[in-house]
């Protein structure tokens, strides 16, 4: 593995890990508001970090012979799964 791959295969992981953690971070803060706790929560950029995340590993999948089907969808899908992004307004323009 190259140095390029190393510092490639970091940034990704990292950028999963913030994800996911700021993913749960953002459904607790939710709950928790929910429940008439406000609290504050890391807003859209775990979103957009898991986008951007996703817009940078398809290339990687597609080098190593993995081919991802519909790549815009898999893009989108972090920004409409965060409650603070896409998908939590659309939750609150529903729930009005």
């Amino acid at each position: 593995m190259t140095g390029g791959g190393l510092l490639e295969l970091i940034l990704l992981s990292m950028g999963w890990l913030f994800f996911l953690g700021g993913l749960a971070a953002n459904y607790h803060v939710l709950a928790r508001a929910l429940k008439a706790k406000p609290g504050s929560g890391l807003g859209f950029i775990p979103g957009v970090v898991g986008s951007i995340t996703v817009f940078f590993s398809v290339p990687a999948l597609t080098r190593y012979g993995i081919e991802v089907p519909w790549p815009w969808l898999w893009i989108l899908l972090p920004l409409v799964i965060d409650p603070y992004c896409i998908g939590g307004l659309v939750l609150l323009v529903l729930r009005k």
